[in-house]
């Protein structure tokens, strides 16, 4: 009988340990767990809402390019220009990762591998600050702390 608890416990153990994060700690540590590792899935399951949103807006966006401009992008960021037509949030994500690393300007990068000197928390919002002043702002829905990605 304790044998089959103990397996019954399993699935439920493993489930716990890949939650969804309850404090803007949890939440800023599985994005940089994530966002360093490459894992643009998981990023995207992090994001806010509103995040999500703007993102699919910037997708529309892409979509709606003529080819000539499709091409045009494609060609300086070195991307092939039919993977822009369907993009998902991920792939944008990546996308958005790819442009930042050939420009030099990976912000969220920078802002993960700095450390951590405040977390103010202010109802449903949370404004975490790292060493070189860069604050990345996280928001709580329901029971869960999401990435206000800008």
């Amino acid at each position: 009988m304790r044998i089959l608890i103990n397996l019954l416990l399993i699935p439920f153990i493993v489930a716990c340990g890949t939650s969804k994060p309850l404090t803007p700690q949890q939440a800023l540590q599985q994005l940089s767990d994530s966002y360093i590792g490459g894992d643009m899935a998981k990023v995207a399951q992090l994001l806010s809402t509103n995040s999500k949103k703007r993102i699919q807006y910037a997708i529309q966006l892409i979509g709606a390019m003529n080819q000539s401009q499709l091409s045009s992008f494609a060609k300086h960021y070195r991307i092939s220009a039919a993977s822009l037509k369907n993009l998902t949030i991920p792939q944008y994500l990546s996308l958005q990762k790819t442009i930042a690393s050939i420009e030099g300007d990976d912000v969220i990068l920078q802002a993960l591998q700095q450390p951590v000197t405040d977390i103010t928390i202010n109802n449903a919002q949370a404004t975490v600050t790292v060493y070189n002043g860069m604050t990345l702002i996280f928001v709580k829905e329901g029971a869960y702390w999401y990435f206000e990605y800008e």
